[in-house]
């Protein structure tokens, strides 16, 4: 499953969603992996991503460390933590919350950063600059989990079909 996550009416802040919804579009019918953006808050997402035995998560990130359109590779680690407020969960949390309940929860993470300016105002929509990297994005991370998961799984020669991009 690809999980795009932000906000898209705060600008930058949406390209999760965007970096998705273009990978979505690249892929074909019958792939096997669902695609899916969304604003909403990951507690709400436990029965979505469950089943799945791998999850790559796409959102925007600040650190203030890199330059505003860089994609970041995060590694994901299962560590305890507790939620900022009743509203916000960590991906680690949402496993464990998975888990406790009986259901199938992904082996596999993978998140994906992408920098941006932290969003001061409302937008609709990215910055030109992010818009135009969009295809970068997607198909970079298309290249690493998806492509490279066909030689992982015995496919060492060029994908076809579904796994065909």
């Amino acid at each position: 499953m690809i999980l795009g996550l932000g906000n898209p009416i705060l600008g930058d802040d949406g390209v999760g969603c965007s970096v998705a919804e273009v990978i979505g579009n690249r892929l074909a019918a019958g792939s096997g992996v669902k695609v899916l953006s969304t604003s909403v808050s990951l507690i709400r997402l436990v029965g979505e991503i469950s089943g799945y035995s791998r999850l790559i998560i796409i959102d925007s990130i600040t650190t203030g460390q890199a330059e505003p359109g860089e994609l970041l590779e995060i590694e994901f680690r299962k560590r305890s933590a507790s939620p900022i407020s009743a509203h916000h969960y960590s991906i680690e949390q949402l496993t464990d919350i998975g888990n406790a309940l009986g259901l199938s929860m992904p082996e596999y993470v993978k998140i994906y950063g992408i920098e941006i300016i932290r969003p001061e105002v409302y937008k609709d929509g990215l910055s030109p600059a992010l818009e135009d990297l969009l295809p970068e994005f997607a198909e970079e991370i298309i290249n690493r989990e998806l492509l490279s998961n066909c030689m992982v799984h015995g496919y060492n020669t060029t994908p076809r079909g579904e796994f065909a991009v």
